[in-house]
């Protein structure tokens, strides 16, 4: 009989700019190509140490996808414009309750979209009133792909 497992990679850092990021304010990763690797699943760790929070206290965490590493789905990746928001994937928050300690959440991005792009960036939204942390604030993932034995 074949057992069947769901082998994860390492953990993979995102080229992506968190530290001292202003209150409402959008920043993305640098693409992250996938296409050769085809997993089953991405799970996305983001850790933020917020400043004095207050308002929304949270980071929002999202995706953008693309199909050919060209063009990517449409919405703010960085500024404080939010108008094209609702075309970008959230794929979690992160609360940021409590001041100037270190925050880390996981997100399955099959789980939120349904589908694994070939291609993606990673989108982060400072609401949390503060800005970040000059330090502790990353990003990685990551893959999840079938294994047969």
């Amino acid at each position: 009989m074949t057992t069947q497992t769901l082998g994860a990679s390492s953990k993979t850092g995102y080229t992506i700019t968190l530290t001292s990021l202003a209150s409402a304010t959008y920043v993305a990763s640098s693409a992250v190509d996938l296409s050769a690797v085809d997993p089953l699943d991405i799970v996305v760790e983001v850790s933020i140490t917020p400043g004095t929070v207050s308002g929304n206290k949270q980071a929002v965490v999202f995706i953008q996808g693309s199909l050919d590493n060209s063009v990517f789905s449409t919405g703010p990746t960085s500024g404080t414009t939010n108008t094209d928001q609702p075309n970008l994937y959230q794929i979690g928050v992160l609360a940021l309750n409590t001041n100037s300690t270190l925050q880390t959440g996981q997100y399955s991005v099959m789980a939120a979209l349904g589908w694994i792009p070939p291609y993606h960036k990673l989108v982060v939204l400072n609401d949390s009133g503060a800005a970040f942390s000059a330090s502790n604030c990353s990003a990685s993932y990551a893959t999840y792909t079938g294994n047969s034995a």
